[in-house]
């Protein structure tokens, strides 16, 4: 039986869930190694001038591809949220360490 346009069109989103997917891993893979340098260096977990230069590229690039620029920052949002809560928990837990020592 041959499948329906429905079909291939939700075979398409799953290949680009995998895809998205590893991406994300991959994303957050290199923030977890910004929160270990961070903490290493006595950084602050958030940088809100780097947040609001990241927004504002998020959107012209989501703009440019046709995509709203809102819905992309919201998403964003998620994602560096995410980040910024696992920074702290990599402070938190650096600072712990070097209360014991």
């Amino acid at each position: 039986m041959k499948a329906s346009k429905l079909d291939e069109l939700r075979q398409d989103i799953d290949q680009l869930d995998q895809e998205m997917i590893s991406l994300l891993a991959k994303r957050f893979q290199l923030t977890e190694e910004v929160g270990i340098y961070k903490a290493t260096h006595k950084l602050a977990a958030q940088d809100s001038g780097r947040e609001q230069q990241q927004f504002d590229k998020i959107r012209r690039l989501a703009e440019s591809r046709k995509l709203d620029g809102e819905h992309a920052s919201v998403i964003y949002r998620c994602i560096m949220d995410l980040a910024i809560a696992r920074h702290k928990e990599i402070e938190q837990a650096h600072k712990e360490s070097a209360s014991i020592l």
